[in-house]
């Protein structure tokens, strides 16, 4: 039964087909035959051609990624920060404590450098590579720099641009104060064949070859300047400083943060002696009071002025309450222990330290002015390894004495006038002064204010017999401000002194 049921269905289905295509045939004209071409070929060949027509040109579905020839529009992005300023590759580069998980911390997205306050006009205290990580302790009022960890500067913290590192963890960082930007120290500029050196980044000139000296101010990168001696350990030049602005005439510049020339044969120079480093007492705590802290190691001096006697040092950090300013507003005055001060009280410049609530603090006049200089802050001495120790002879006594000077004692000049200081003196011994035994020294100058012009040592020119006479000429400036000005200098057979002679002037 089976068979039979499929053989009646073919029957049907052919014979439906033969009736729909007689139908059709007799609806429609009869078409030219075409013996030589697959009518059925064509058609189905028509078919794909209208399914390809179709497909590529069909909208593809809402769901559907482009096709790879498409190219999607770009989305906008913000500009990238500016990288830090390059580092020379010569200065030195920090080393970090590392921060703890879940600390405040910045990574440098470039090799940049670590300021003293937040401005590229600060001193630089490191080198800052790319991809180090430092620990964050604070951040700047505008909040576009950074205090991180840095434990080479002397507050120990140094400040980077925000666009130059990548934070984490810093929500709760405080907001730290602006320090003031230190003054620009001017060094005196070489002469080609002078040792010399060039600052590659903004550099401290301070009053001894370390940073616990305080300093005068900030060397500027780029500027290049006279090199007269180097320190004891070799890691510090001095520089000749114009007199008209750093009294003593001179400074030291750490070695890392220069390049030097013409320095073989230079001096080594004797550290000078360091005034006590000691913080004032702490201020009282509560609103309003008026306070001063140090960004650096400070001079507490006795009046507003660097001719005033340094007490003590203040160290970096610490705080003092403020009880007076100085006429021109250069000068604080705050209590110290009296230790220091009978009264309790001294000075500082506002070039080293912040300050707040000091807008009620009244003007204080200022004691009179020491009657004698104070201990000079830097003066180099003369070293056995400036020149070489020459013993005084086996027989015979070396001496020598002052016959005249020019100009006299007390001669008034104007104001940065130049001048020559010639000082004739006469070997009043029984031996030769031989040019390689006998030096021309510079040891002081009167409230620190430089008059001489070149070298601090000079050797004879010729040899002086007993009883000739040698003339010794020195150019000098007359400082621009009003005062008495002198310099002491000395004759020296290696080690022993043989006679001194000064010059005294008057600024009107």
């Amino acid at each position: 039964m089976k068979k039979n049921y499929r053989t009646n269905m073919g029957v049907l289905i052919i014979s439906l087909v033969i009736m729909g295509a007689l139908i059709l045939s007799s609806c429609a004209p009869t078409p030219t035959p075409a013996p030589t071409q697959d009518v059925a070929l064509i058609q189905t060949q028509s078919a794909q051609t209208v399914v390809a027509d179709l497909t590529q040109n069909a909208p593809p579905p809402a769901t559907q990624a482009p096709p790879p020839t498409v190219v999607p529009m770009a989305v906008p992005t913000e500009t990238p920060p500016p990288p830090g300023p390059t580092p020379d590759p010569n200065i030195p580069v920090a080393v970090f404590p590392t921060p703890a998980a879940g600390e405040p911390a910045a990574i440098a997205n470039y090799n940049t450098v670590i300021f003293g306050g937040p401005g590229t006009n600060y001193v630089v205290y490191a080198a800052l590579l790319g991809g180090k990580t430092a620990k964050v302790v604070g951040k700047s009022e505008d909040g576009l720099w950074w205090a991180i960890s840095v434990p080479v500067a002397p507050s120990g913290a140094g400040w980077v641009n925000s666009g130059w590192v990548t934070v984490s963890g810093v929500d709760g960082v405080p907001v730290l104060p602006t320090p003031p930007v230190p003054p620009t120290t001017e060094l005196i500029p070489p002469e080609p064949l002078d040792p010399q050196l060039t600052v590659i980044a903004n550099a401290y000139v301070r009053t001894g070859p370390a940073i616990n000296y305080p300093a005068y101010g900030i060397a500027q990168a780029g500027a290049t300047g006279r090199v007269i001696g180097k320190s004891e350990d070799g890691l510090w030049w001095v520089v000749r400083l114009n007199p008209a602005k750093i009294g003593a005439g001179y400074g030291w510049v750490e070695g890392a943060f220069t390049q030097a020339s013409n320095v073989d044969n230079i001096q080594i120079i004797q550290n000078p002696t360091g005034y006590q480093t000691a913080p004032p007492p702490p201020p009282p705590t509560g609103t309003g009071i008026p306070i001063a802290t140090a960004v650096d190691y400070v001079n507490v001096r006795s009046g507003p002025g660097t001719n005033y006697t340094i007490l003590v040092v203040a160290p970096p950090n610490a705080s003092a309450e403020v009880t007076g300013k100085s006429s021109d507003g250069y000068w604080w005055q705050v209590k110290i222990s009296t230790t220091y001060a009978a009264d309790g009280l001294g000075w500082v410049s506002a070039d080293w330290v912040y300050t707040q609530d000091t807008s009620a603090v009244p003007v204080v006049a200022a004691p009179p002015a020491p009657a004698t200089p104070p201990p000079s802050e830097a003066t180099p001495p003369p070293t056995a390894e400036a020149a070489p120790e020459v013993p005084p002879p086996a027989t015979g006594t070396p001496s020598c004495a002052l016959i005249s000077q020019d100009p006299a004692d007390g001669t008034v000049f104007s104001p940065g006038t130049s001048f020559n200081t010639t000082w004739v003196l006469q070997n009043t011994g029984d031996v030769n002064w031989d040019a390689g035994q006998v030096d021309i020294r510079y040891i002081a100058a009167q409230n620190n204010i430089l008059l001489h012009q070149g070298s601090d040592i000079y050797d004879l020119t010729n040899t002086v017999t007993p009883g000739a006479t040698y003339n010794f000429t020195v150019p000098m400036i007359a400082p621009f401000d009003p005062g008495s000005y002198g310099e002491l200098w000395q004759v020296a057979w290696g080690g022993s002194l043989l006679c001194e002679f000064y010059v005294y002037i008057t600024v009107p």
